[in-house]
């Protein structure tokens, strides 16, 4: 039999043999820490650790999941549920969860909660991320022309102030063989319908170009979207179901982490930068906005706040993209030593080897050297307190 099929299939039996194991062990517990167990035919004790949040890093998280499992036989049983930011967070915080992961830090009230728990945690970055605005656009598609925006033409057509994709805002952006391509066509807006750390980095970015967005909408996991009042917005569960509406609605226009777009075969556009220059979102674009505010990251017991908002977003530099953030992974460090040396030898693996790339899903981007640095240095918490 071949290596690679012998691979795959011990691959496969061991995520079949952890899901049972987890599937009995979420039946069973409820804020509990993570469950030892031990193999009555070889003795070897199994740590089970259960995870959630972001639905943008889920196809990430799987594989990393299954290639981490493979390497080292199982010890440790990672199970990860793509339930929203939000919800990742706020499942962290009650105990139900290990660890939770969000596209942003931990939120102001979720910051409060832990200080008045006296509970010890980490906050520490996992890989690169970055919001695309994408659209379905028959005309463009057919000229083979590549949608231009600004953060100001994507604010106002959100806040409903632009309504047609004829709009001369829209026009003048585009390249000249392209203005004639874009219809006279209502433009219908997509957008998250749950708690998304997504959304927080897009709205982020909202705040950071617009006054009156900043003014009348403001960030956070959810917002009230003006569009809809109008008739030509509606809201999609998850990275996924905004990517299913725009892929199915012509003439709509949305927002999903980029490895979706990338996997999805979706148009993106390309976003006007800070210094004027319109840039796609890829690993060259991504990482030099990210390794710019690498240095000006908190520490890891700290509040990150608006960490994306004020270091992160609309960077400086010819090839920066605008929209970018880091999902984080939240960890306590006051759990039972089995759970944290689990955690720690899985968040570990997951930013050194993880990061390489063939460990990596199309459309995710490792960290920049400089922040992976500071990343592994975070970690360390766990094995020292």
């Amino acid at each position: 039999m071949k290596t690679s099929t012998m691979r795959v299939i011990v691959a496969v039996v061991l995520v079949v043999v952890a899901l049972g194991a987890v599937w009995i062990l979420l039946q069973e517990r409820s804020g509990a820490p993570a469950a030892v167990t031990e193999t009555p035919a070889t003795g070897t004790r199994q740590v089970y650790v259960v995870g959630g949040g972001a639905t943008f890093i889920n196809p990430q998280m799987q594989k990393w999941i299954r290639d981490y499992m493979e390497e080292t036989g199982g010890r440790v049983v990672v199970n990860y549920q793509s339930i929203g930011s939000g919800a990742g967070e706020a499942k962290w915080l009650e105990g139900a969860l290990d660890f939770g992961v969000s596209d942003i830090a931990i939120s102001k009230a979720g910051y409060e909660k832990l200080l008045a728990s006296g509970k010890k945690f980490i906050q520490v970055p996992l890989v690169a991320g970055s919001v695309a605005i994408v659209y379905n656009l028959p005309e463009f598609a057919e000229a083979g022309c590549v949608l231009r925006l600004s953060g100001e033409v994507v604010a106002d057509t959100y806040l409903g102030n632009i309504i047609k994709w004829s709009d001369p805002r829209i026009v003048e952006l585009q390249e000249e063989r392209c203005r004639g391509r874009l219809p006279d066509k209502e433009i219908f807006g997509v957008h998250r319908s749950d708690g998304s750390g997504t959304t927080a980095l897009f709205t982020m970015y909202l705040t950071l170009v617009s006054r009156e967005w900043a003014e009348k909408i403001g960030y956070g996991y959810t917002v009230t979207w003006p569009r809809d009042a109008l008739g030509l917005g509606e809201g999609g569960r998850g990275n996924e179901g905004v990517s299913a509406k725009v892929q199915n609605t012509p003439y709509s226009i949305g927002y999903v982490e980029t490895a979706y777009a990338i996997q999805l075969k979706l148009p993106v556009a390309a976003l006007r930068n800070r210094d004027g220059y319109f840039v796609l979102p890829n690993e060259t674009t991504v990482s030099e906005a990210l390794k710019r505010a690498a240095l000006e990251l908190p520490g890891p017991h700290e509040f990150w706040g608006d960490l994306p908002l004020r270091h992160y977003m609309n960077r400086e530099g010819r090839l920066s993209y605008p929209i970018v953030g880091t999902p984080v992974a939240f960890v306590y460090l006051d759990v039972p030593a089995e759970t944290s040396r689990a955690l720690y030898d899985f968040l570990k693996w997951v930013l050194t080897k993880g990061q390489m790339r063939e460990h990596l899903v199309e459309g995710f981007l490792p960290l920049p050297e400089e922040l992976r640095a500071r990343a592994l240095q975070y970690l360390e918490s766990l094995v020292r307190t």
